[in-house]
């Protein structure tokens, strides 16, 4: 009989941990996005000849912004990506990628744990999380925001440890304050502690509140990393502001030691983000940046809650409502402060969706519990099978099994390779172009520029390879009239909604980057009609050279149509038509290219034949 009551006993241990590892690689597979981003290329370039050449002082890759000053705010996480991308290739950026996504999570189920949140709680937290991150879990120097802002999460949640996860503002000094005025009536809601108990003075501890000095490090590699490390101030800001509200409603003037701790505390992490290749300078750029609304970058822009993708966000923010609405849990009045702010920014960026859906995994998983409580959960039942017969336990384990199976074998599919999509990259072009040595001066859709400039731009090796108009660096690099005169190329007339404009940057004029610096070569997405309808009424003096369903590209006649011209494309060797794109290349898909035509004593181009 001993021995048949503990095999159960096992089993039931055995199927929870099942369903952990169940969670982790279902967790795993949603930040496992596995498609390129249409940025890294560049990134992974501009770490690379930084690390090589230094750090430049302006722009580089680019014609019509040379000499312009480039304030390069992700250094750290291009070094990170080149030096990951150029030892392990694609494969280890999805590894490196989907590691640091465990963190994250491990992070917000470890915070569920200490909470006392069930095995179900902890596993639907960290499912919940996970989805609502995977849109934006890509291949950029964001991982490095999303990642640095758990750590801040995480040690915060260290340092006030004892402080956090109750309603610290019912204290006495307050109470006796407003009631000398007679509204102690209106903080009744915070009348009584989570326990039911008068409140009693504020437990912490400070060994832990030492560990606030971590900030400093954490914000410097931050601040070096991604300009997101401004939301993380902002918050950690917030969080010691509203932490002293709650310490001086408990000891009125008395507070001013623990106050002045604090505001110690967010000067070192405000002076922390001076420590960068630019200074004072950075910060200034960044305030100019930020006050120009970017409706032409997505993820700029609110969320469409009528998308599929923002379906996870509205699932979190109807969880947060109801852990407000129905969990006996006290709230915690600087948690829940920071939520809100954050949910704002949500509401008004899509890129602020992942610092909300963090917050929301570290602070919320008790309120999630006490409404499963109240639905008739026991906290006790930490174990998913302690209650199963022993007939059903083999079967629920039979089921974890073959859930950890598909899951990881999802999962090692999707971290197998990097795809290039050729739907969404101009591959086959980009074979044109390597296949008829093209180069010169070339306007590119936004989107591709950077795919373009580390396919093709010049270095060492190729010092005429092609230059671009304008990339994905946006104002890092570029002015926002040069930003103008390619947008009204490219996509014309919008609203305000859809794109800013300033108006200092003159009349709006499509052709206006076809004249200046005289361009060489146009390579359009046939999907951005203002600038295809641009070019079909530049015919004169542009010629198709390349299309198929995707990309059309143009070469300046008299450069490209001109049998004389050494340049010359002739008519046999242009591809004109509507070939559909599908299926993807693997990373990084750049097609061996030689930007000067080498010819063998036999009039054979050898570069083309190498190429191929």
């Amino acid at each position: 009989m001993l021995a048949a009551s503990h095999t159960p006993q096992n089993l039931a241990a055995w199927i929870d941990r099942g369903l952990l590892l169940a969670v982790l690689l279902a967790c795993g597979c949603s930040l496992s996005l596995n498609v390129a981003d249409p940025d890294l290329w560049g990134h992974i370039q501009y770490g690379r000849d930084c690390w090589r050449n230094g750090l430049p002082a302006t722009t580089t890759y680019s014609y019509i912004a040379e000499g312009y000053r480039w304030v390069n705010h992700e250094l750290v996480a291009e070094f990170a990506l080149f030096a990951i991308n150029d030892t392990l290739g694609g494969r280890g950026l999805l590894i490196v990628k989907a590691l640091l996504g465990w963190l994250v999570i491990g992070l917000i189920m470890r915070a569920a744990w200490k909470q006392g949140a069930s095995l179900i709680t902890v596993s639907g937290t960290a499912l919940l999380v996970a989805v609502t991150l995977g849109n934006h879990w890509s291949l950029r120097p964001q991982l490095a925001s999303y990642t640095c802002f758990a750590l801040q999460i995480a040690l915060l949640g260290w340092a006030f440890q004892g402080w956090e996860g109750d309603n610290r503002l019912n204290g006495p000094w307050l109470r006796n304050l407003l009631a000398r005025f007679g509204l102690a009536g209106c903080l009744s809601w915070i009348s009584q502690s989570s326990d039911g108990n008068e409140p009693q003075e504020i437990p912490y501890s400070r060994a832990h509140l030492k560990a606030l000095w971590l900030i400093v490090p954490l914000m410097v590699v931050w601040t070096n990393s991604h300009g997101g490390f401004l939301a993380g101030l902002c918050v950690f800001i917030a969080y010691l502001g509203l932490r002293g509200v709650e310490v001086v409603a408990h000891r009125g003037f008395a507070a001013w030691g623990l106050l002045l701790r604090f505001g110690l505390m967010i000067v070192a992490a405000a002076v922390s983000t001076l420590i960068n290749p630019y200074g004072t300078e950075f910060l200034t750029w960044l305030y100019d940046d930020l006050k120009v609304p970017r409706p032409e970058i997505v993820e700029w822009r609110a969320p469409d809650f009528f998308s599929l993708e923002t379906l996870p966000f509205v699932i979190l923010l109807a969880a947060w409502v109801g852990a407000l609405l129905f969990s006996k849990k006290r709230h915690d009045f600087t948690q829940q402060v920071i939520l809100a702010l954050l949910c704002w920014q949500s509401m008004s960026h899509l890129r602020h969706i992942a610092f909300f859906a963090i917050a929301c995994g570290f602070w919320l998983p008790r309120h999630w519990q006490s409404i499963f409580e109240r639905l008739g959960a026991s906290s006790s039942e930490t174990s998913l099978a302690s209650g199963l017969s022993p007939r059903l336990a083999p079967i629920l384990a039979g089921l974890m099994f073959v859930a950890c199976l598909i899951t990881g074998g999802k999962l090692a599919s999707r971290l197998h390779e990097l795809k290039v999509e050729r739907e969404n990259f101009p591959l086959a072009a980009a074979e044109f172009i390597a296949r008829e040595k093209l180069s010169g001066k070339m306007i590119v859709t936004f989107n591709w520029a950077q795919y373009a400039l580390a396919t093709f731009g010049p270095n060492d090796a190729r010092p005429d390879g092609l230059l671009v108009h304008v990339d994905g660096r946006c104002r890092t690099s570029y002015s926002q009239a040069m930003l103008d005169e390619h947008f009204d190329f490219i996509l014309g007339k919008q609203p305000p909604t859809d794109r800013y404009r300033d108006p200092n940057s003159g009349p709006f004029d499509p052709e206006k980057a076809l004249r200046n610096h005289r361009p060489d070569l146009v390579l359009l997405a046939r999907s951005q009609q203002p600038g295809c309808d641009v070019m079909l009424n530049q015919q004169a003096t542009w010629c198709l050279l390349y299309q198929d369903e995707l990309a059309q590209l143009w070469g300046r006649r008299s450069r490209f149509d001109d049998p004389a011209n050494p340049d010359y494309v002739p008519e046999s060797n242009r591809v004109i038509g509507s070939q559909p794109q599908t299926g993807y290349v693997a990373w990084p898909a750049m097609p061996a290219y030689f930007p000067t035509k080498i010819v063998d004593s036999a009039g054979l181009n050898i570069a083309a034949a190498a190429s191929h």
